[in-house]
């Protein structure tokens, strides 16, 4: 047990800068022991599943976790004795829900049972996610650890909610077995695989067979296709009704999933799915857009491309647009070749660009098409005279604009062969793949060459949102992989099937799919370990190097032609794009980062360069290997060619050479294809041996050549990077050099919204490490804003004291214009095998739906006080009224005349209070009520007794009393947003209004005594007291005629209140100055008020005149001497003796 202390404080220590703000990624921890996590329930004995795949349906999430030891056996005895360990420690698991906008941590239970072998929890639904309707939602990351904030043993998994995933309510067809798949595996030549935009782990498979089978048949996975659960489906019976039942010939050609539509293109036309988002028990149906002249052929050569995106928690001006190129030249009965459209896809339009150089007919093929989402433009990748080229429109009201937005980008090989194009989801870098690979990180205007292929193409593609990776399939079954916005990448393997595809999960892991009829649901998966694959393979190249030092930490390696074996006939470079960043590795030891690619014809004998960053100095040759270092090196000229004699000087005689060597340390022929090193001076690759003192080297710097000198044994030196004694060195992928520190705990993908003149501010720390010489002044990070247009971006970067990089920026939304931009940090040197090294963040100019305006009540009540409570205040005053049943508030007619809508408190069993007019029996309405013949039956729970606004009026049974009259209330709101309250200012300028009518209220701003003596009032802020800034006045005045209301300023307000009872007050911003509809409702009952007019006059009158008639009457008496009270006494007095006698005979009656 103290070793397991011990070991838990040295862990907490090591992992320390977590602790602190921010998230410190590619930091290489190796854990013995992880997670096991899952929702079904599974016997204790059974194996369980290594990779989390978490599911949310309709009720609470339960989730089971085992900790396991990744050398040992997963049994269940191992498995209680970690649970006892760490929990007999005080220790039990975290979990961490999030997604790019939400994030919430949930801990498990720590008890101890006898049987236990599992740590439990269970999460009510709501406590993740309020909503229930069918819609796209993120699939949430969901990371274990133990105990929160100590990070050990981190797990990390996926959570998806398949009770509002939309094609998981759907029947796709007529469902089929395994079986059924297993005989047409034989005709299958192509798997096609469309992931779900917002949750990759459930994805469609299709099948595309030859000619001999027609129909469509299509599998649904909801795990990634690891769980072995995809269920397959016949949809052929499904299309064919859209066709009058004449299939013949229907094939299937491509497949899309969208976030709201199943898209799948034929032999036979182009079919869409109705929405998915409102299923109705039967099988989904299809709509078959009408494209005049184009028979079968065309559609089987065509293709229907989709810029991916997630709209979850969509804008008003997020939709989806898909688009359809034919790749042929247009005819005479076709109206285009290309045509896009939105959702819901019911109205075309055509992407065929406009006729070029003055309206000459020139033959036009649309290769691909894609929306840009960010810039909102239409790009299109055409072919013209054999030529290829991009053409970006701007798009209006979803129709492109005549006018090209950007000059036509032209390839400028002739030899490039496109085959398609793509936006990385969630970025900006659209990919252009075919022969080459070329991408752009500003919509098309400029491009870079990524990856050059001789004899293949890439045809397929697949890419991850979240570890922003993307993977290339040639037709020769080669696949490439990199980084979005890298400008280098690597080859994983070839592939051993003739059918397969690529996927990539929701996490991030890139799986092999192809078909085996064995398998129970006729799918094999093949998990590709990227990281082993990149760095087992070898690119280096037979041919000698030869190594020119530019300063002590840079270097130049020249390649120089072939000397020996089959490669002397190459007279082509072998150093491409694909080196660039690998690493350049020398046996035993030395190691340098590829920076760049050259290719040049000069200096002679050479055929490239590139130029490295020393990261461990190479050693040089000893003298026990190359003996020819113990002479002096003197350099020749050599007539009639453009190459130097290397020769050995010993010693010198009266300034004549005189050439005396050892036979021993003499050139030998091993020596061939080793370089000379000289410093200051050009390198010298030795190619061919004269004699033991004279040798034949080319120089890498002929102008840099010291001829006629002589340098002494100690002077220089010798590096054999040649294949003459075997190559020592190869060319890898170099190991993570990088630390990359989020500063403000982000996820990878994060999603933040900018209201109008709000500013978010994010930070990056990138740390070198396991370098031999540090890089200052030399930028680290860069940062591509996909709408530069839409924010305003300011950058501040520097290197700090630990020589780390920091980049810095703000982004400002200062434009009354909605949209979205993604800003792409890189690290521009990091690796491909980083964890972390590129990082999107997606910027919205709109109302963030976690922002809100809250009223700021003057006196504090909490919740369980409104709902069961009878609060007062320390002078025993009442704080809350209770509300009458079905009561409303008055009107401008009277208490017992009200008018309005709105009933409080309501019951439909019991009778309408007040309702003896017409007018008021013609008013009022329920809401939560209606239709309802009790209370029970209204469903008024907690939240809508405590809300506010007029909603939620039925359920409303309190409201914050106050004593008349009210005068000087002061009225405060704040805004809400993730965690952060800000008072609520100019320039958010409020209107104020009361819901029910009335009108013996006003509102104005606070006077300046008031406002000293309450709050701290300075110079600059005194203006603000009296409401009417200059600014303020403009304002009031412009938007005077529009609003047809008075504004006021939000600071310093205060309210009075004339009248009695109910008042409730809806204050909202102007439009204009936020994207969000910002409001918030409060309620004051005023008590103790007077008579209302003229009762009060009334009664006042009255006892006026009562008091005056006594007085007079008295005044009357007294002059008349009138005594009334003497009269008065004798009348009583002889009434009282003449009940007494009377009283005195009954009684004598009574005794006899």
């Amino acid at each position: 047990m103290d070793s397991l202390v011990l070991y838990i404080a040295v862990g907490a220590i090591l992992k320390m800068p977590n602790l602190s703000s921010g998230i410190t990624y590619n930091v290489e921890v190796k854990e013995n022991s992880s997670f096991s996590c899952y929702t079904e329930p599974l016997d204790d004995a059974s194996p369980k599943p290594k990779v989390i795949k978490l599911y949310l349906g309709s009720q609470n999430l339960k989730i089971s976790c085992h900790l396991y030891n990744v050398n040992q056996e997963d049994t269940l005895e191992n498995r209680k004795k970690l649970l006892l360990r760490y929990t007999s420690s005080g220790l039990a698991p975290s979990i961490q829900i999030f997604n790019s906008t939400y994030s919430g941590i949930f801990y498990f239970r720590m008890k101890l049972e006898e049987s236990q072998s599992t740590w439990t929890i269970d999460i009510p639904r709501r406590n993740i996610t309020y909503n229930t309707d069918i819609a796209p939602i993120e699939e949430w990351f969901v990371r274990f650890t133990m105990h929160h904030r100590l990070n050990m043993f981190t797990t990390e998994g996926t959570l998806l909610d398949i009770f509002r995933e939309p094609l998981l309510q759907w029947h796709l067809g007529k469902p089929i077995g395994s079986t059924e798949i297993g005989v047409l595996i034989p005709d299958v030549i192509n798997i096609t695989v469309s992931k779900c935009p917002c949750a990759n782990d459930v994805a469609v498979i299709a099948l595309i067979c030859n000619d001999t089978v027609h129909g469509i048949y299509l599998g649904v996975t909801n795990s990634g296709f690891i769980s072995r659960d995809t269920k397959w489906f016949n949809m052929t019976d499904s299309l064919c009704s859209l066709l009058d039942d004449d299939c013949a010939g229907l094939s299937l050609v491509n497949i899309i999933l969208t976030n709201n539509h199943l898209i799948i293109l034929t032999t036979l036309g182009l079919f869409i799915s109705q929405d998915l988002r409102y299923p109705t028990g039967r099988i989904l149906n299809f709509t078959k857009p009408s494209f005049c002249g184009f028979e079968r052929d065309d559609y089987f050569s065509a293709n229907v491309w989709y810029n991916v995106q997630c709209l979850a928690n969509a804008e008003s001006y997020e939709v989806d647009y898909i688009s359809l190129s034919f790749n042929k030249d247009k005819t005479l009965s076709q109206v285009s070749t290309c045509f896009y459209s939105n959702d819901p896809y019911t109205e075309w339009y055509s992407c065929l660009p406009h006729k070029f150089h003055g309206g000459k007919t020139l033959s036009r093929r649309v290769v691909a098409f894609l929306i840009d989402y960010q810039q909102n433009t239409g790009i299109g990748l055409i072919t013209v005279q054999n030529k290829e080229m991009v053409s970006v429109y701007k798009l209006t009201d979803h129709k492109l604009n005549r006018k090209t937005k950007f000059p036509v980008f032209w390839f400028p090989d002739p030899k490039f062969l496109p085959f398609g194009m793509f936006f990385h989801p969630g970025s900006h870098f659209l990919y252009i793949y075919g022969s080459q690979v070329w991408f752009s990180d500003d919509g098309g205007n400029t491009f870079m060459l990524l990856i050059t292929l001789e004899n293949e193409i890439i045809i397929k593609t697949n890419m991850c949102v979240y570890s922003h990776s993307i993977a290339f399939v040639t037709d020769k079954g080669n696949i490439f992989f990199t980084k979005a916005g890298f400008e280098r990448y690597a080859k994983l393997t070839t592939s051993a099937h003739d059918v397969f595809n690529l996927y990539y999960d929701h996490l991030g892991s890139l799986n092999i799919i192809s078909l085996n009829e064995s398998v129970s649901d006729s799918l094999e998966i093949h998990l590709l370990d990227v990281i082993t694959l990149i760095q087992e393979d070898d690119i280096g190249f037979d041919g000698p190097l030869s190594p020119q030092y530019i300063t002590e930490q840079q270097m130049v390696f020249f390649e120089h032609i072939p000397l020996n074996g089959k490669s002397r006939s190459i007279k082509k470079s072998r150093f491409y794009g694909l080196h660039k960043g690998k690493v350049l590795q020398y046996r035993p030891s030395g190691s340098a980062t590829i920076v760049n690619v050259f290719h040049h014809e000069y200096p002679p004998q050479y055929l490239s360069s590139v130029i490295v960053d020393v990261l461990e100095r190479f050693p040089f040759e000893s003298k026990d290997k190359s003996f020819f270092m113990d002479n002096t090196l003197s350099i020749l000229k050599v007539s009639n060619t453009t190459r130097v004699k290397l020769q050995l000087v010993s010693e010198y005689y009266n300034r004549s050479v005189k050439v005396v060597s050892s036979r021993l340390n003499v050139f030998k022929p091993s020596d061939i294809e080793k370089t000379v090193v000289i410093p200051g001076f050009s390198s010298f690759l030795i190619v061919e041996i004269l004699d033991g003192l004279n040798a034949l080297a080319d120089a890498t710097m002929p102008e840099r050549v010291p001829f006629n000198k002589n340098f002494s044994s100690g002077m220089w030196f010798v590096y054999d990077f040649g294949t003459k004694n075997g190559r020592k060195w190869k060319i890898i992928v170099d190991t993570c050099r990088y630390w990359v520190r989020e500063l403000d705990n982000l996820p990878l993908n994060a999603i933040k919204y900018l209201d109008l003149t709000q500013t978010f501010n994010f930070g990056f720390r990138v740390t070198p490490v396991n370098l031999a010489y540090p890089i200052f002044h030399m930028p680290l990070m860069k940062l591509v804003v996909g709408n530069p247009s839409l924010f305003k971006v300011k950058t501040n970067d520097y290197w700090d004291d630990t020589d780390s990089y920091t980049m810095e920026f703000s982004v400002t939304n200062n434009f009354y214009k909605q949209g979205k931009s993604s800003i792409a940090v890189i690290l521009t040197k990091a690796s491909l095998v980083c964890g972390v090294s590129t990082i999107v963040l997606t910027l919205k100019s709109g109302c963030s739906y976690s922002k809100s305006m809250h009223y700021i009540s003057p006196v504090s009540i909490s919740a369980q006080s409104w709902l069961h409570g009878d609060p007062k205040d320390p002078y025993g005053f009442k704080l809350l009224k209770q509300l009458p049943v079905n009561y409303r508030p008055p009107s401008k007619l009277g208490i017992a005349v009200p008018l309005t809508d709105n009933f409080y408190n309501a019951d439909p069993s019991k009778p309408r209070m007040r309702d003896y007019f017409a007018g008021s029996k013609n008013s009022g309405a329920y809401k939560q009520c209606a239709n309802k013949s009790t209370r029970a039956e209204c469903n008024c729970d907690d939240n809508k007794k405590l809300s506010f606004f007029v909603a939620f009026s039925d359920c409303k049974e309190k409201a914050l009393r106050m004593k008349y009259p009210v005068t000087r209330l002061p009225i405060h709101f704040r805004v809400d947003r993730e965690n952060e309250y800000t008072p609520l200012a100019s320039p958010f300028f409020v209107t104020v209004t009361e819901v029910n009518h009335r009108t013996n209220w006003e509102v104005a701003g606070m006077d300046r005594g008031f406002a000293e003596q309450f709050f701290l009032i300075t110079d600059k802020t005194r203006n603000k007291c009296t409401n009417e800034t200059p600014s303020m006045l403009k304002m009031r005045a412009y938007l005077a005629d529009k609003l047809n209301i008075t504004l006021y300023n939000p600071e310093a307000l205060t309210l009075n209140i004339y009248g009695s009872e109910l008042f409730h007050f809806r204050v909202a911003i102007i439009p204009g100055v936020s994207f969000c509809n910002l409001l918030d409702e409060f309620q004051i009952y005023v008590d103790d008020a007077p008579l209302a007019f003229p009762g009060q006059y009334l009664v006042s009158t009255t006892t006026a005149v009562l008091v005056g008639g006594i007085i007079f009457v008295i005044f009357m008496m007294q002059m008349y001497e009138i005594n009334i009270w003497n009269k008065v006494k004798s009348k009583v007095r002889k009434k009282n003796k003449v009940s007494v006698s009377e009283t005195s005979a009954t009684v004598t009656s009574t005794s006899f």
